[in-house]
């Protein structure tokens, strides 16, 4: 299959190319090997790659589907005691820019949350670090360790850390769905795709409307994309 790809260089140009490959995932490791982080792929996979293409595999992303919308659109927000679900929580500041700077590694140890805090919210453009088949192996045993809150954080690293055990727990109820670690990979992949493509659909949405429709537009999608755990749009 070819793909194009879009990412920025460190002089934050935004650049474009074509790869070709078997499917999406083995794109971005091909991509990542060179030494780019692409922010968007562009390209169908082959039907017989697609999770949800059998039969069985439908079944299971149909179910993880339909939990992730329960706890999306059911969860208004994190509630005191209890682990958040994942959502645009964390606001601007010195200390996510240098999380984030980081991958998060100032933070996490576990590969399986450095990869989680990659997709912790939505929105984001994800960076997740590169995984080896032995450090994919060893996830379902780091998503049923005990999670670390040390004294003294951040509130956003806390945060954070909670978001991250609520997407463990995910992955925990993927697995024991029927999907694999791979599968998930790809889940996540997919799901921070989508959420992007929606958020500039939006604000698209909102460029096009007539100035007679512009502002039910604007409160319009904005109540949608707070459902959906996404920033809203700015006036």
């Amino acid at each position: 299959m070819k793909y194009q790809y879009l990412y920025q260089t460190k002089e934050n140009e935004n650049r474009e190319g074509w790869i070709n490959a078997k499917n999406r995932a083995e794109a971005y490791a091909a991509l990542r090997r060179q030494g780019i982080r692409p922010y968007r792929l562009i390209g169908d996979d082959p039907v017989q790659w697609q999770p949800w293409a059998a039969g069985a595999g439908f079944v299971v992303l149909a179910a993880i589907a339909a939990f992730f919308a329960y706890r999306l659109f059911l969860g208004a927000g994190p509630v005191p005691g209890q682990t958040p679900a994942r959502r645009q929580q964390l606001a601007q500041s010195a200390v996510v820019s240098d999380g984030l700077a980081s991958g998060w590694s100032n933070v996490f140890s576990s590969k399986l949350d450095l990869l989680l805090a990659a997709y912790a919210q939505p929105g984001w453009i994800a960076i997740p670090p590169d995984v080896t088949d032995e450090e994919l192996a060893r996830f379902p045993e780091e998503a049923a360790a005990p999670m670390e809150f040390p004294e003294g954080e951040p509130k956003e690293v806390r945060l954070l850390r909670r978001i991250v055990l609520s997407m463990r727990q995910e992955f925990s109820e993927y697995l024991a769905s029927g999907g694999t670690p791979k599968d998930y990979l790809a889940f996540l992949e997919e799901r921070q795709d989508e959420e992007l493509s929606f958020r500039r659909s939006a604000l698209e949405s909102v460029e096009k409307a007539s100035p007679a429709m512009r502002e039910r537009t604007f409160v319009n999608v904005n109540v949608r994309l707070r459902e959906m755990g996404l920033p809203e749009l700015a006036r």
